[in-house]
């Protein structure tokens, strides 16, 4: 008798949990799709006020420009007598650096940097924030809404920035599809290299956008860190000579570090060989190479490339850069929670 009432009793208590699981089930789906949505509403709503057709192709004129007059140098390479490997290696030379520098360094950088500084500070300033954090979302789901808006539109900046950089070298250089198919590892190198840029710039603007009350003041932030990297430490490196090294400047040397993680992906891609034709510019630029040549210490071989200096592993560098703009993103959402919103 005890063991039928159990049974019973057992019965009715899951009977109970199936059904209230049946009404819970549909206010769960309910609630996950209107958050969903709330936050698609806010990435599709901040993608348009940072894409423009008009500024996009202006960006990506200014960014294929250097590419452009370095594919433009006359070479004696016959290109019609090569192999499309090795049509796509002396293509892949003449871009490294303007790819590095230019088009991924320089412009990119700012242009995400300008983008994404407005996305917080200027909407508290003019009370559209106030009005966003009035509505049933959390200021998290806002600010990981606008930076996926941000990122979505970086992503969509650097592909076809790296095709149209590539399909003008080919087109200059020989014209022939085949190459611009070899060339493909390279390109992928310049795309997978750009997320990263793309994951760093755009944590650094969302966290300086969430700080700052100007906007202005963010922007002009983000600028300098971007000079600092990729112009400034260079004149430092050059003028300290062997106390950059000592002193052990390099830790603070951004530029290093995104030479040293740039390097990397083409290395383990295998984009291009190592060539002193390409890596005298690095060295000089970024730091990443010494001027000496690299030698195999048993044999007295030349492996062929220039020696690194290895202040830091590349993958090191790579996760150093990733917690950095972790952080950076962490900090940015926690800035915004904090932030006091008011007319």
């Amino acid at each position: 008798m005890k063991n039928n009432r159990l049974k019973k009793g057992g019965k009715i208590k899951s009977s109970s949990k199936k059904s209230n699981s049946n009404v819970l089930h549909p206010v769960k789906s309910w609630l996950s799709r209107n958050i969903f949505k709330r936050t698609a509403i806010i990435i599709k709503k901040t993608f348009q006020d940072v894409f423009s057709f008009k500024k996009t192709i202006i960006i990506l004129i200014v960014g294929v420009i250097f590419p452009l007059i370095v594919v433009l140098t006359p070479t004696s390479v016959d290109f019609g007598l090569i192999s499309p490997n090795h049509a796509a290696t002396i293509i892949g030379f003449a871009l490294m650096f303007p790819a590095f520098f230019w088009t991924l360094g320089l412009v990119f950088t700012i242009i995400i940097g300008t983008s994404g500084a407005p996305l917080i500070a200027e909407e508290v300033k003019s009370g559209t924030m106030l009005l966003l954090v009035s509505k049933p979302i959390s200021r998290i789901k806002i600010f990981i809404g606008k930076y996926i808006a941000v990122y979505l539109y970086g992503m969509l900046l650097s592909f076809f920035s790296i095709f149209v950089i590539g399909w003008i070298g080919v087109f200059v250089k020989s014209g022939n599809i085949d190459h611009f198919f070899s060339l493909i590892p390279f390109l992928t190198a310049l795309y997978i290299y750009s997320l990263f840029i793309l994951f760093l710039f755009t944590s650094i603007t969302m966290a300086f956008s969430s700080i700052f009350k100007k906007a202005r003041s963010a922007s002009m932030l983000i600028i300098l860190i971007v000079i600092l990297s990729y112009i400034a430490f260079l004149l430092i490196r050059t003028l300290t000579g062997p106390f950059y090294g000592t002193f052990q400047l390099y830790h603070f040397d951004l530029g290093y570090h995104l030479g040293n993680i740039f390097i990397l992906f083409i290395e383990t891609l295998n984009a291009v060989p190592p060539s002193a034709s390409w890596q005298t510019l690095f060295a000089s630029i970024t730091g990443v190479y010494s001027l000496g040549t690299s030698v195999d210490p048993d044999q007295n071989i030349n492996l062929g490339g220039l020696e690194k200096t290895n202040y830091y592993l590349p993958v090191v560098s790579l996760l150093l850069w990733i917690l950095i703009a972790a952080l950076l993103l962490v900090f940015g959402i926690w800035s915004l929670k904090k932030r006091e919103i008011s007319v």
